[in-house]
């Protein structure tokens, strides 16, 4: 190929090309035909397609499928009519098997650095219906208030539901009855650019291993009065353990609570997770953070029990600790639980759920983890949960964790990269070495994977 060639950009221009494999975050990488890496979406490994290509760097190109010209052994036809279009599933069509080899893949490429392989991946007892929280936006569909998914890729464009194969059963049949009471009452739905329209958010919540169901009614504030929803919560109530009603008159399109009320019920229900063979519960309100596959977080708990197989001596640092879930489903094999956590009703919520478990070894802390490890920087402690929301660790926390004196660390995470990262960062000084890495399937379906990996001090 002449040099003038290679540098003419291929942006623009339909290209064939065929995947080699599905790298983190469940892209497909191909190989175009002056070597350069190529990305696209929704090609399993082996297959042909013909690619437009929407962004050409010197290292790489981005694509946009156009058309499978040779498909592989290993498609399948998905279950979901929305499937491409809406952003929740990226591997429909691949069976569950296939679905996990590419997650183990990604997962022991991005770790490759560690002495210590990945284990197999722990799967998901259920592999559809298994979300226990979904959040369906409000949106206008040809003067019909309609409910639905983001598409992919887009703030401001939807797919409707029902159906939807990941969340509960009960989530369909609930939104379905509340999308055709928005249309009998004639609310239309919210507009993101304009910022008028009643119904704004659906947000749904079930105690998978319980049984409780929470139904939390998101919408703009307006002079509507609650008894306005009565025949929405007689119809609701032949299922729905507790009914809310969130106004939220922010411009931001995050569910956020300017006043709040109970239409039904109370604010919370109630989840059993048994870990080490003992039974704990939690509450679960409207607004706290709760694993969104309960059967999943079960297995997850267990593991990390099992990694860190704490003793009754220790102290154990619980770091972004949420409503307390993993530390005070420890708290029975160690001295002491500290927990931090930024958020204030996350933190209520950790002390409530405590007291429900008759846990008095454990304390929350409202505070970032970063301000916490400041304060107690040079104190010494036994072993340190660390469950990061997805962009990892910053360098004040991973410090800390080298620091503390800590035998063995078990860092928890649901993003594969930034997990790779840090763990390169905690191990570069020789103190700690990585002993074990479990992947653990919380999200059948898509590219998602969690990951609990043990570090012990040398």
């Amino acid at each position: 190929m002449s040099g003038s060639g290679y540098n003419m950009s291929l942006k623009n221009q339909i290209i064939s090309v065929t995947a080699e494999k599905i790298v983190f975050p469940g892209r497909s990488l191909c190989r175009c035909s002056d070597g350069v890496a190529l990305f696209t979406e929704g090609l399993l490994p082996g297959e042909s397609a013909d690619v437009l290509v929407i962004k050409d760097k010197k290292s790489f190109r981005e694509g946009l499928l156009k058309k499978i010209t040779r498909p592989c052994a290993q498609r399948i036809e998905p279950l979901c009519p929305s499937f491409g279009r809406c952003g929740g599933c990226t591997f429909q069509n691949a069976d569950y098997t296939n679905q996990i080899k590419y997650k183990a893949g990604y997962i022991s490429e991005l770790l490759a650095f560690t002495a210590a392989p990945a284990s197999d991946i722990l799967q998901s007892p259920d592999v559809w219906n298994y979300r226990n929280k979904m959040e369906f936006s409000f949106f206008d569909n040809g003067g019909q208030t309609d409910l639905g998914l983001h598409c992919r890729g887009s703030f401001n464009r939807y797919v409707s539901v029902p159906p939807c194969f990941i969340a509960d059963g009960d989530f369909v049949k609930a939104a379905a009855i509340v999308k055709n009471f928005a249309n009998k009452k004639g609310l239309p739905a919210y507009d993101n650019k304009t910022h008028e329209g009643f119904f704004r958010h659906l947000v749904l919540r079930k105690a998978q291993n319980n049984g409780q169901f929470l139904v939390n009614i998101v919408t703009n504030a307006a002079d509507f009065h609650k008894e306005e929803f009565n025949s929405l919560v007689e119809e609701l109530s032949e299922f729905a353990d507790s009914i809310c009603w969130t106004q939220n008159a922010r411009v931001s399109d995050a569910v956020a609570a300017d006043s709040f009320c109970v239409l039904r019920g109370k604010e919370s229900i109630l989840e059993k997770l048994n870990v080490g063979g003992k039974d704990y519960f939690f509450n679960i309100s409207a607004f706290s953070f709760f694993q969104t596959n309960s059967k999943g977080a079960q297995i997850l708990y267990n593991e990390i029990l099992k990694l860190l197989d704490p003793s009754k001596d220790d102290v154990l640092v619980d770091l972004y600790c949420g409503t307390g879930t993993i530390g005070i489903s420890l708290a029975h094999k160690v001295k002491e639980v500290i927990g931090i956590e930024q958020i204030q009703q996350a933190v209520e919520n950790a002390k409530e759920n405590a007291l429900l478990n008759n846990v008095s070894n454990a304390s929350f802390f409202a505070l970032t983890a970063e301000k916490w490890v400041l304060q107690n920087g040079g104190k010494r402690f036994d072993a340190v949960v660390a469950d990061p929301p997805r962009s990892g660790l910053t360098s004040g926390v991973i410090k800390f964790l080298t620091g503390c004196g800590a035998k063995k660390i078990v860092y928890v995470s649901c993003n594969p990269s930034t997990l790779a990262r840090d763990l390169a960062l905690i191990i570069q000084d020789g103190q700690y070495k990585i002993k074990a890495v479990t992947p653990v399937d919380m999200f059948p379906q898509t590219y998602h994977i969690e990951a609990a990996v043990l570090l012990e001090k040398n």
